[in-house]
C-alpha cells in the first residue's frame, strides 16, 4: 500500500545535512495495519529513508544499526516521515510486553549491583568472586543489552519503509488495512 508524502511545512530544516521532515498527504484509516483489527489508538511512528525504518529490532538489527552509525553523522539519512501510526489492543499488549521485560531486566541488574554493595558493607567475602562475575561480564553488559532492544522492539508497530526517492511511504498492510484505505480513497473521489 503507497501512501503520498509531502515537505511538512512546520519543519524546515536548520542545518544543511539535516534530513528533510516529511508529512502524509493522506491520513491513516482507524484499522491496524498488522492486525487488520480497529485501532484502539494511534502511536507516533518515525521512519527514514536510510533503510527499512521498521524493521523488527532484533539483536543482529541492533549490531547492524551501531555498525552504521557513522553513516548517520555523515547525512545518510535524507527524509524522514513522521506520522500517527494505527495501533491495535494486539499491538498495545506487546508493546506493554516488551517493556515490562525491558523493565524487568534493569531491576535484575540494579538487585545484582545492590547485593554487591550489600555483600561489601557487611564484609561478606564468599560472596565478592560470584557476584563479581554476575555484574561485569554477566548480567550488566548482556541484560542491559537485551533491555535496550526489547525496548526498541517495543516500538515496533507496523512494517513500513520509503520509496527510494522519498516521496511515498510504503506499507505491507493486512487486508483490512488495504480495503480500509481504498474505501476512504473511493469517497474522497
Amino acid at each position: 500500500m503507497l501512501f503520498e508524502t509531502d515537505i511538512n511545512p512546520d519543519r524546515a530544516p536548520v542545518f544543511a545535512a539535516a534530513p528533510l521532515e516529511l508529512i502524509l498527504v493522506e491520513a491513516m484509516p482507524d484499522v491496524c495495519s498488522e492486525h487488520g483489527e480497529p485501532a484502539a489508538e494511534s502511536r507516533p511512528f518515525t521512519v527514514s529513508s536510510s533503510g527499512p525504518g521498521s524493521e523488527i529490532p532484533s539483536v543482529g538489527s541492533v549490531l547492524r544499526s551501531l555498525s552504521t552509525s557513522r553513516k548517520y553523522r555523515t547525512g545518510g539519512v535524507r527524509a524522514l516521515v513522521r506520522f500517527a501510526c494505527p495501533a491495535c489492543v494486539y499491538c498495545l499488549h506487546d508493546v506493554r510486553r516488551y517493556r515490562r521485560i525491558a523493565l524487568l531486566l534493569l531491576l535484575v541488574i540494579a538487585i545484582t549491583i545492590g547485593a554487591t554493595i550489600v555483600a561489601r558493607y557487611f564484609a561478606a567475602q564468599q560472596f565478592y568472586l560470584p557476584l563479581a562475575f554476575a555484574i561485569l561480564p554477566g548480567c550488566f553488559p548482556i541484560l542491559l543489552f537485551l533491555a535496550v532492544v526489547l525496548w526498541k522492539r517495543s516500538s515496533y508497530f507496523a512494517d513500513v519503509w520509503m520509496a527510494d526517492p522519498a516521496n511515498q511511504l510504503i506499507v505491507f498492510a493486512h487486508p483490512n488495512f488495504v480495503a480500509a484505505v481504498q474505501e476512504r480513497r473511493a469517497e474522497s473521489h
